[in-house]
Parts: structure tokens; C-alpha cells; sequence
């Protein structure tokens, strides 16, 4: 990681981030990363409204269901956007 991003702003209430956690922390990409979170809430949203089960969830999105659990934790490290976005399309009805 890189150094912290210097649009925090020290307040008395405390410091106010950029709106972007990812760029506040310091991440290399903090757009990508942001943009991945995003769409890893969208899968889980997705997921309970259609309730649906980890493993049919898993098997429609084409990968294994401790993938998916790990996916859903927030280890997104392994996936482009472009995929994350492919996963959300194969959970649409």
C-alpha cells in the first residue's frame, strides 16, 4: 500500500474521508477497488432478494461455493470489474 490519500480533512468530530475508503487507506487503484466493493454488494443483494442458496447461487455464477463465500468477505483480489459484472449478469433472472 501506498501512503494515506491527503484529502482527509481533521475536524472536531473527527477526520472526514475523501468518500472513497479505498483512496483514504492508500490502495494503489482505489477507483477499481471501490468500484469492486460496489459491485460484490450488488452479488449479495442480488443474491437474498432472489434467495437464493450459496451453492445454487455458486452454480450459476459458474464457480465453487467456497470462492463465492471468500468473494463475498471481500477478497476480491483475483477478479477484474469486468468479471465481478459477468457474475452479477449469470445471478439476473
Amino acid at each position: 500500500m501506498t501512503t494515506r490519500h491527503t484529502t482527509l480533512r481533521k475536524t472536531a468530530l473527527g477526520t472526514i474521508g475523501s468518500g472513497n475508503v479505498f483512496a483514504d487507506l492508500g490502495f494503489p487503484e482505489p477507483e477499481i477497488e471501490l468500484a469492486k466493493a460496489n459491485l460484490v454488494i450488488k452479488i449479495d443483494e442480488t443474491i437474498e432478494k432472489r434467495g437464493l442458496t450459496y451453492a445454487r447461487a455458486s452454480k450459476l455464477m459458474e464457480m465453487p461455493r467456497q470462492e463465492l463465500t471468500r468473494l463475498l468477505h471481500g477478497h476480491t483480489g483475483p477478479y477484474t470489474v469486468e468479471r465481478l459484472k459477468e457474475f452479477l449478469s449469470r445471478l439476473s433472472p
